[in-house]
């Protein structure tokens, strides 16, 4: 896909993901910005690093290395009457923010109250003290970047920029330690182009044009070491900047790493070849590049270069990541100076001249760790949830962006014999809709429906990391839910069966976090309502709306709910194990079989199943419906009780949500509702079915019995 036609489909989906990911995290649309701007710029960062609140210096977050500081202003409209992205340029509120954040680095004791400010104070002031401390005090680099969503700066903001751009042509001198700033503009181009880039594995440039070889020239066209099928050579860093621009993570396809994030190694990487001798001295100071290829074609009189065909950096392609960076950071004479004088040792290798090349990438990658998931998607156990989950008629990511590459050239995927993509999509005339299931999501949502959503939800990426975690998630299957061991991991692990979870009722955790996130309006949808409903004027001031709003029991729920998705799946595993409490890892072809799940399973039509169960006009047995309305009862108990009063005073309104109190809560909630049933009929639309003495549980239990 061109980058044109790529970058009309990021714009069209850029609102909605704004607002899911607002919704989600209860951020403002501006915040949500700030972490959707990390994430494109390849940064991975924790909270603390994201500067929220007021005062904030002109400063959205941050990154540090070991050459210094990453400090990024985001900039972004208020979205049009009709709910769409204003992408017209911006003033020059954003250079004037940038200014805030140099002078707040270089002031000698700035006051601030902003508890995130506080902590990159404390950094920055520990990398002053350690270079002061050191003999030959190198200077600390200071990348200040700018993003805006939309088509660049004004005119007149331009001119501004440009102008503040001068003023960092020579070095600051602070504490008596030198550093060096530079800043970078990111309009909504450049972030689409790095989006592509990311996205793109086809054989494809970026004008959407076929190719599939890159030209790599040595640093003399003789110069370089050949046997049998492979090459050894100093190589123009500029060749693999090119390739990596032209092709973006195509060139990286045969790595077990499909995701490039910031990291103090690459940063490192990047400051080297801001000067003129690390430049020149880059080919002593990395371990260089490895490259198969389908085959290559040596120098010639009339092309100096490697012609390489369907290159794939098995190794370096951080390195080729960051000069990609370094070299944009450049200007001038200076990137001149990169295109001549930069080189960077590449060992290319024709695919026949290795046997095992997954071996040889697994032993490869060791400077820059790879992300844990990575590292077991070739075990025998990843492998066959695959399979598993392919009979279901889900593609089973096993790696990062496993989809992608898979899509591109189906034959080439050997674990999946006799499938295609077309297999694994969903078209009713419009576009395919892929049933695609990302592991580590996967086992996010399995560890919150066995009990432990909290830790799922705070320690996502830990799950594949920790060998206790991982092997409990995929090779153990908990007899009985968290709740019953106090959420107690161990006791939960030492009382599992010790075999693989049913794919099945995985697949149903899945499509219940979906659809949990799908059956909720957005914040900005329940605002709207709620002061439609209580009659607000709009005209009001903030204060005014914001203090009315806050006494609607169902403009709090609506809030509540919107950052649940994994609580609600945890409160599923929690009637299925109350329910069938000896039958619960048999029981997942079932649940699939009922009618919301059956739907969601073949179709991911998730907005039409979230309309019908909101309606409650859904079918007497339906599970997925009952489960979500017993949900909302038992959490509006919560939010008419001193629930509400912690939540809104508790410093992490998130980590409330997930805490052991609010989940012992809930369990109690439902022990109630169905004791509730077991006397009395409950007047409720979506109760009619659920009578004495059987109550909901017995509901349920009748209910998969016929399905």
């Amino acid at each position: 896909m061109s980058i044109e036609a790529h970058s009309k489909n990021l714009i069209a989906n850029l609102t909605s993901t704004l607002k899911e990911l607002s919704d989600s995290s209860n951020l403002s649309l501006d915040k949500a910005f700030d972490r959707l701007a990390a994430e494109w710029l390849g940064y991975e960062l924790p909270e603390q690093q994201f500067i929220d609140g007021s005062s904030d210096k002109g400063i959205d977050f941050w990154f540090q290395s070991d050459s210094g500081f990453d400090i990024y202003q985001a900039k972004s409209h208020e979205l049009l009457a009709d709910g769409e992205l204003d992408t017209s340029p911006f003033d020059k509120e954003g250079v004037t923010d940038l200014q805030r954040a140099k002078n707040f680095l270089l002031s000698d004791a700035p006051k601030t109250k902003n508890e995130g400010l506080k902590q990159l104070r404390h950094h920055w002031q520990h990398a002053i003290d350690s270079r002061r401390e050191s003999p030959e005090s190198e200077a600390i680099i200071v990348n200040l970047g700018l993003v805006v969503l939309g088509n660049g700066l004004t005119s007149g903001a331009q001119q501004d920029f440009d102008a503040f751009s001068e003023t960092l042509s020579t070095d600051t001198l602070t504490q008596d330690v030198p550093v060096h700033f530079a800043v970078t503009l990111f309009a909504i181009d450049d972030l689409v182009k790095r989006r592509w880039r990311m996205d793109n594995r086809s054989w494809k440039d970026i004008a959407g044009a076929k190719k599939d070889y890159v030209d790599l020239q040595p640093e003399n066209p003789d110069d370089f070491l050949q046997r049998k099928s492979t090459a050894v050579f100093y190589c123009r860093a500029y060749d693999l900047v090119k390739a990596y621009e032209e092709f973006g993570y195509q060139i990286f396809e045969p790595n077990v790493r499909c995701n490039i994030k910031m990291s103090k190694i690459n940063a490192a990487i990047r400051a080297s070849v801001q000067s003129r001798l690390g430049r020149e001295e880059f080919r002593f100071l990395n371990n260089g590049v490895t490259i198969i290829c389908k085959g290559y074609a040596k120098p010639t009189t009339n092309r100096p270069a490697f012609r390489v065909t369907e290159p794939g950096v098995v190794n370096g392609l951080q390195t080729v990541f960051a000069l990609q960076e370094g070299y944009r950071d450049l200007r001038g004479n200076e990137k001149e100076h990169f295109e001549k004088s930069c080189y960077v040792l590449v060992r290319l290798l024709q695919e026949k001249s290795i046997s095992d090349i997954r071996r040889m990438v697994r032993a490869t990658n060791t400077q820059n760790p790879m992300q844990p998931r990575n590292l077991v998607s070739n075990n025998i156990e990843q492998i066959l949830f695959e399979r598993l989950f392919a009979d279901l008629g889900w593609f089973y990511e096993r790696k990062q962006d496993a989809w992608d590459a898979y899509a591109a050239d189906s034959r080439r995927w050997r674990t999946l014999p006799g499938k295609s993509k077309e297999f694994f999509q969903y078209n009713s005339g419009g576009r395919p809709r892929v049933r695609c299931v990302d592991n580590e999501l996967l086992a996010q949502c399995w560890l919150s429906f066995v009990g432990f959503s909290e830790e799922a939800n705070h320690a996502r990426a830990s799950i594949f990391g920790n060998e206790n975690w991982y092997d409990f998630v995929f090779l153990h299957t908990p007899n009985q839910h968290g709740v019953d061991f106090n959420y107690n991991f161990q006791e939960a692990r030492e009382a599992s069966t010790s075999s693989a979870p049913d794919p099945s009722l995985m697949l149903a955790a899945y499509l219940a976090r979906d659809f949990a996130r799908a059956v909720v309006p957005s914040q900005r949808i329940t605002r709207e309502a709620s002061i439609k409903r209580l009659g607000i004027d709009p005209k009001a001031s903030k204060e005014e709306i914001e203090l009315k709003l806050s006494t609607d029991t169902e403009y709090v729920l609506g809030q509540v709910l919107a950052g649940m998705s994994l609580l609600f799946v945890e409160f599923l595993g929690l009637i299925l194990y109350r329910f069938v409490p000896n039958e619960v890892n048999r029981c997942g072809a079932r649940v699939l079989s009922s009618r919301s799940f059956r739907e969601l399973k073949v179709k991911q039509n998730f907005e039409e199943i979230a309309s019908v169960v909101n309606s409650q006009d859904f079918d007497q047995g339906d599970l997925l419906g009952v489960s979500w309305w017993a949900f909302r009862h038992c959490l509006e108990e919560l939010v008419g009780g001193s629930w509400l009063t912690e939540y809104r005073q508790a410093r992490s309104r998130n980590r409330f949500i997930y805490s052991s109190e609010t989940r012992n809560k809930l369990q109690k909630g439902l022990q109630q509702l169905h004791q509730y049933t077991q006397r009395t009929q409950l007047t409720r639309p979506w109760a009619i079915g659920i009578a004495p003495p059987e109550g909901l549980f017995g509901f349920f239990s009748k209910s998969l019995g016929k399905t």
